[in-house]
Parts: structure tokens; C-alpha cells; sequence
């Protein structure tokens, strides 16, 4: 069987602001985010179902994030964190997981692959 990657991309807008020496009001942003599987295909020849994916996606990541303050539930609201959680949130899922990237602007991506 071979292995592929496949890549599956949302956005969602949330508002956060955080202290320190980068410290920002709370404002928002539509953030992007692209979650990247990797894994051998199946005997049908596919890696994962999208559907299960795009549900996934929605209940786990679009229904909590959509309009929400992401200082709500992350004490360090900055996009890393965001990134971290959006794995761990997903990694419990679908265990294929092998990257998530968030933007919260077109040329600046954050990248978080499971490592601590």
C-alpha cells in the first residue's frame, strides 16, 4: 500500500488579545488552518474518508471556534497555542494526524506536529 498525505483546510473567526511583552487588545481575526494525515491508503485505496473529516472538523474545531474569544479557554490565547490545541483536540480522533498550520493572517503560519 502506499503511503500519502492529505490535507484538509477551514477557516473559522475568533476574537483574542493577550498581555506581555506582546501584549494586544482583544480583536479578530478569521484564522486559516490546514490539517495535514499521514498514512498508508487502505485496500479501497484511500487514507481517510472525507466526510468523516469535514464532520469531525465541525463538531471538534468549527462549532467551538467559530464567534468565540479564544481567551475563554486557552490561558495564553496566542495562534501556537491555538495550534496545540487544535492537534491535541484532533489527535484524539483521528489518529493519521501528522500536522496542523494556523494563520491568522495570510503570511504568517504556525505549525505544531505533535512534538513537546
Amino acid at each position: 500500500m502506499s503511503k500519502v498525505y492529505l490535507t484538509q483546510c477551514g477557516s473559522f473567526t475568533a476574537r483574542h488579545g493577550h498581555g506581555g511583552t506582546l501584549a494586544e487588545e482583544v480583536h479578530t481575526h478569521t484564522f486559516h488552518y490546514e490539517v495535514t494525515f499521514f498514512g498508508p491508503t487502505n485496500a479501497e485505496g484511500y487514507l481517510i474518508d472525507f466526510r468523516q473529516l469535514a464532520d469531525t472538523f465541525k463538531k471538534e474545531l468549527e462549532s467551538r471556534l467559530e464567534g468565540s474569544d479564544l481567551g475563554t479557554f486557552l490561558p495564553q490565547p496566542t495562534t501556537e497555542a491555538l495550534c496545540v490545541w487544535m492537534y491535541k483536540r484532533l489527535k484524539e480522533r483521528l489518529p493519521h494526524l501528522y500536522s496542523v498550520k494556523v494563520a491568522e493572517e495570510p503570511d504568517r503560519w504556525i505549525e505544531y506536529r505533535g512534538e513537546e
